[in-house]
């Protein structure tokens, strides 16, 4: 609730703002505010249901997470003709919307009594998971960084995407929302799949599943860019099958990751939240730096974030799962 109440109060201020200043400084306030819900929701999943079964409810709450980028845009096009205050003016409604319901319906989710805010312990809180072992190795923090760099496939192609299906293939503005929200139904049929499976299917498995099929995908329309051969039809199903994979890597990722962390599971989920939107947009700034006019850079770095992401998938596969609670 703090943290809507402080998303909501900058919301409005950047809706009565008249400098880029104070727009940029209350956005950042806005961004802290709206940082707490991505935190608390998903330990909140880890608080009220076990280990086995919060892996389908993780699947939800990312979907929820990843698709907000992806419809963010066609919600801001409905709006920005009234005027560009008229989204911020949304956003307080939206948050209130929030704030009410979480008020009047959901319960205080973590037992014994509430402890005083202390950054250093918080701080503290998050060193341990980063050192959270298992049989001596670093696993959980291997699952988060995995799981980090896969959904940066996606934070790299969002700022990418204008460029890519207006500038490069040169289709109207007009359109360009359908070929971005291609995109966003692959997410929600793979979480889909992801949430009708992993009650059936070991999590390490589907995890690795999808970090591999992102990889070929990613890989291909790298190859693809190279050998000049990155039409449209060949660009957009690689792109749907990329950010779709997310569907599958982070609810499976985290059914595991978050299994670890019982006692800590706040400190998880936000050192997971901020690895995933700090590993993404520093890659995604990076295809501004290395700009050339094709979509190499932008390939270049989805196949870095993807590899890594591999990589590190493959050598957690055979790690044992978090004990059941």
């Amino acid at each position: 609730l703090w943290g809507l109440s402080v998303y909501v109060i900058a919301s409005l201020g950047i809706a009565q703002a008249n400098s880029i200043g104070l727009v940029l400084a209350l956005r950042l306030a806005q961004a802290l505010g709206g940082g707490f819900a991505s935190v608390v929701s998903l330990a909140a999943v880890r608080d009220m249901y076990s280990s086995t079964e919060a892996g389908e409810k993780f699947a939800v709450v990312m979907l929820i997470m990843l698709l907000a980028p992806l419809l963010a845009p066609f919600a801001g096009a409905i709006l920005l003709p009234l005027s560009w205050r008229a989204i911020f003016l949304g956003l307080v409604v939206y948050a209130l919307v929030l704030i009410a319901w979480y008020a009047l319906r959901i319960p205080e989710t973590r037992a014994g009594p509430r402890l005083p805010i202390s950054f250093v312990a918080t701080f503290g809180q998050v060193y341990e998971v980063l050192n959270r072992r298992v049989d001596d190795r670093r696993v959980p923090a291997r699952y988060a960084v995995s799981m980090a760099m896969a959904a940066s496939v996606l934070m790299v192609f969002l700022p990418n995407s204008s460029f890519l299906y207006i500038e490069y293939f040169g289709f109207s503005p007009g359109i360009f929302p359908y070929f971005f929200g291609a995109s966003a139904l692959a997410l929600m049929a793979a979480n889909l799949i992801c949430m009708k499976l992993l009650p059936r299917i070991d999590p390490r498995v589907m995890f690795r599943a999808g970090c591999a099929v992102q990889w070929v995908a990613v890989a291909s329309l790298f190859t693809a860019v190279l050998a000049g051969l990155a039409t449209i039809w060949i660009v957009v199903p690689l792109i749907m099958l990329g950010i779709g994979s997310v569907g599958l890597i982070n609810p499976a990722g985290n059914a595991v990751y978050m299994g670890y962390f019982k006692q800590l599971s706040g400190s998880a989920a936000s050192l997971f939240t901020v690895l995933m939107f700090a590993l993404g947009s520093s890659l995604g700034a990076l295809t501004s730096v290395l700009f050339d006019g094709s979509l190499l850079p932008m390939a270049s770095m989805m196949l870095l974030a993807t590899t890594v992401s591999n990589v590190l998938a493959q050598s957690v596969f055979r790690e044992p799962m978090p004990a059941r609670d």
